[in-house]
């Protein structure tokens, strides 16, 4: 299993506090790439793929299910999508 970020284009390129909170990998976005825009995905939303690159699900900030890694709720529903997804 992996995990990677990616950072807006549009945002510094150091990504400030979150390359020093995390153990995995921030990528910079660039305008040239438009990774967000390839993937469909916006600011703190989840894409979660499989092994063979398919999107397996999707949590989009502000979703029917919470993403706020900061409460019990979001936390568990982003645990709960990535254990499905290893599961399959």
């Amino acid at each position: 299993m992996h995990f990677v970020g990616i950072n807006a284009s549009n945002a510094t390129a150091d990504g400030g506090q979150l390359v020093a909170r995390c153990s995995f990998p921030l990528l910079q976005d660039l305008d040239t790439v438009d990774a967000w825009g390839l993937h469909g995905g916006h600011k703190d939303d989840f894409l979660i793929y499989r092994a063979d690159g398919t999107l397996a699900d999707y949590l989009p900030t502000g979703g029917e299910r919470s993403t706020n890694l900061s409460t019990p709720e979001g936390y568990a529903n982003v645990k709960n999508a990535i254990l499905t997804v290893l599961g399959e």
